[in-house]
């Protein structure tokens, strides 16, 4: 019991001495570190007491529930007394009796009446020591009554004393804790505000980064640029130059050529720009291996195709495509056709052949080749036949692909 109160003494010592501690810094501003340290050591002074409460608590049960055995041994003790007090008083009611009986009796009888006598005096004696002992229990038990008393007195000073501690410390701790929670918040808005100047530097890092990119995009276009200006200047110098040289070769030819050369040349030109020819119904017999004539011009550009001779004569050099087909109305025959051009060049042939059942076919060729301005093209065949030329089904054509 003396030891719980001591360390209860030693913590309120404790305790008060943290109450104490500054929570200020010299600015006055809030030490959230010392705050801290206070409600820690706030909180273990509150478990402190509640434990060292807790073990009054016990103690005083403990010394209840002695006292209470000690008062209810006492109280046995005192029945007990009592019933052999009263069992002693019913055996002196009882030897009285006898010494009357006795007195009214014979003489003979004076033995029997100091036997009586001393067991009265005996049963007395012990009557005085019953009670005495009585007296000394009651004396303990208000001994122990009165401990019992004190004791509940002293536990519930302290215990008074403890209520009062913790409700001082609940409150400091109430106070405390306000303290924290605001100084807490305090430092939920510094993060937040931090937290937004963080962002907004990092929106600013983002910002310049893309400036920088933006800087180099544009100087690398600007470098581009400014090699394409070299390089267009360059071009432009070129082209002055070629502009020169055509106006150079121009007035060169103009002197070279006269009016009449310059018309002729145009002509030509003029001329030269379209070149085709489409003929058709040939002469009704050729000699083997001549040329076939086409009499009738379906179309003749360029006018190089001559129907009294039957042959195209390139008006300029360049590559030419020719085309015919020869249909014969015979049986029993066959025939080859080919498009010939100057110093009897085979450009291209054809074929057919009839029997008793097939009176009608037709040979075909088509050829690509490269004239010289001046040289001709042609169609020949390998036997004399007669040819079907209504509705244009015999004809010969051709046309400039390109010039040299």
């Amino acid at each position: 019991m003396y030891v719980a109160v001591l360390s209860l003494c030693i913590l309120l010592c404790g305790s008060l001495s943290g109450l104490i501690l500054p929570i200020t810094k010299p600015d006055g501003s809030t030490d959230l570190t010392s705050l801290l340290s206070h409600v820690t050591l706030l909180e273990q002074t509150v478990t402190g007491l509640q434990t060292t409460t807790g073990q009054l608590q016990s103690d005083i049960k403990v010394n209840k529930a002695l006292a209470a055995a000690q008062i209810s041994s006492l109280t046995n003790e005192v029945a007990a007394l009592k019933t052999e007090l009263r069992a002693s008083s019913n055996d002196l009611a009882v030897l009285k009796a006898q010494m009357n009986d006795v007195k009214t009796g014979n003489s003979n009888t004076n033995s029997q009446l100091k036997s009586l006598s001393l067991d009265v005096k005996l049963n007395t004696a012990q009557v005085n020591t019953v009670q005495s002992k009585m007296k000394t229990l009651d004396e303990q038990l208000g001994l122990v009554k009165g401990e019992a008393q004190r004791l509940t007195q002293n536990t519930s000073y302290v215990v008074q004393l403890i209520t009062h501690k913790q409700d001082q410390h609940y409150v400091e701790l109430q106070s405390t804790k306000a303290q924290a929670q605001s100084a807490s918040k305090e430092v939920e808005r510094l993060g937040i505000d931090m937290n937004s100047t963080s962002a907004g530097l990092h929106l600013m890092q983002n910002n310049l980064s893309l400036t920088i990119a933006e800087v180099t995009t544009l100087r690398s276009d600007l470098s581009v640029i400014q090699k394409q200006a070299q390089e267009n200047k360059q071009s432009l110098t070129q082209v002055s130059q070629d502009i020169q040289l055509v106006s150079a070769d121009v007035n060169q030819t103009r002197n070279s050529f006269n009016l009449t050369t310059l018309k002729a040349a145009l002509s030509v030109a003029s001329k030269t720009r379209n070149v085709a020819f489409h003929v058709s119904v040939p002469s009704k017999t050729a000699p083997v291996f001549s040329t076939v004539a086409f009499s009738k011009l379906l179309y003749n550009a360029g006018s190089a195709y001559n129907t009294t001779t039957g042959t195209f004569i390139a008006p300029v050099s360049g590559t030419y495509m020719f085309w015919t087909k020869l249909e014969v109305m015979e049986s029993n025959t066959n025939m080859n056709v080919y498009i010939m051009k100057s110093g009897r060049v085979y450009m291209a042939g054809g074929y057919m052949k009839t029997d008793s059942n097939i009176n009608i076919a037709d040979a075909s060729a088509v050829a690509v080749n490269h004239l010289n301005k001046g040289e001709e093209a042609w169609v020949e065949i390998s036997s004399s036949h007669t040819f079907y030329s209504g509705n244009a089904a015999s004809y010969f054509g051709g046309v400039m692909l390109s010039v040299d």
